[in-house]
């Protein structure tokens, strides 16, 4: 199912009414507070209508939230405190509103004011396509880390990956923290992940990653947006148990990765953890490979 199959129905048929050259691509549906609800795709973006009304009213926004949490957001909580709530098939509705703080640390959010349903996409063959491109260059990967700005592909890239290693014998781990790769809900994963891959689903990554060397024995693990030097350390302690990593990571160039600091037993970059690093936009679309790395040197450029 499509996340605004779970739109109550006039908003879900609006939806369903758009262009079918719209509706084939649209990548988000966005409710803000007073104000058009708009629908978002590749390099395009059109207003959507809802029996002639030209903004979100509250009552509205209050209607989806009830809907999307299972009329209880405190049995939401973990999400919010992360800005999302997640439905069926691994398609996330992102949250704004405001900031609630209890004793330091961000206890919930108040006042949603925004609601972005994001759907999720699952594209086979886009991870075999690049390790094939590594390979004819005469580098294979052992570790790999895809970079790119917010709403590039990378999860979409890492899902075929994992997929792609474990269909092809290897031992995967996904530590999946914000249950986007496996599109993990109520015991379902929304993604099929090839016949060895085992899901460490909610852990932080961190912890995520080295309870799957402890228990799981992965011959590979898959992650998702690396962040702070918690989560460097255990790539580093990975790699150093003999256990390759592939990961995400928010950069726009390996100019940026190399200004992102790591420091372990010295002072090192992110890209320094991993032998090939693919740098990735949405240029031509989500999932445009723009450059090719591999042990510091760069392999390949797309020409403009």
């Amino acid at each position: 199912m499509e996340p605004w199959d779970y739109l109550p129905h006039l908003w879900r048929d609006a939806v369903r009414s758009l262009a079918p050259e719209h509706l084939a691509t649209l990548e988000e549906v966005r409710f803000r507070l007073d104000r058009p609800v708009l629908c978002y795709g590749p390099n395009w973006c059109v207003p959507l209508s809802k029996m002639g009304s030209a903004v979100l009213r509250q009552q509205d926004l209050d209607e989806l939230v009830s809907i999307i949490a299972d009329h209880s957001l405190y049995a939401r909580v973990e999400e919010l405190r992360q800005a999302y709530l997640t439905l069926p098939g691994g398609h996330r509705v992102g949250i704004a509103g405001s900031a609630v703080w209890k004793e330091g640390s961000l206890a919930t959010m108040t006042d949603i004011a925004g609601l972005n349903f994001r759907r999720a996409r699952d594209v086979k063959g886009a991870g075999q396509t690049l390790l094939q491109t590594f390979q004819e260059l005469g580098r294979p990967v052992q570790s790999l880390l895809v970079a790119a700005p917010p709403r590039c592909g990378k999860t979409t890239l890492l899902r075929d990956l994992a997929r792609h290693f474990s269909e092809n014998g290897e031992r995967v781990t996904v530590v999946d923290e914000r249950s986007e790769i496996a599109g993990f809900y109520r015991g379902r994963y929304g993604f099929w992940l090839g016949p060895h891959t085992d899901v460490l689903d909610g852990w932080p990554k961190a912890e995520g990653m080295m309870a799957a060397i402890r228990t799981l024995g992965p011959d590979r693990v898959v992650v998702d947006e690396l962040g702070g030097s918690g989560d460097m350390g255990a790539v580093a302690r990975a790699l150093s148990a003999g256990v390759s990593v592939v990961a995400s990571i928010h950069a726009g160039s390996y100019q940026q990765l190399e200004r992102i600091g790591f420091s372990d037993r010295g002072s090192r970059t992110v890209g320094d953890l991993f032998d090939a690093v693919a740098i990735v936009s949405r240029r031509l679309g989500p999932g445009t490979v723009e450059e090719l790395w591999h042990a510091g040197e760069r392999l390949w450029r797309v020409e403009a």
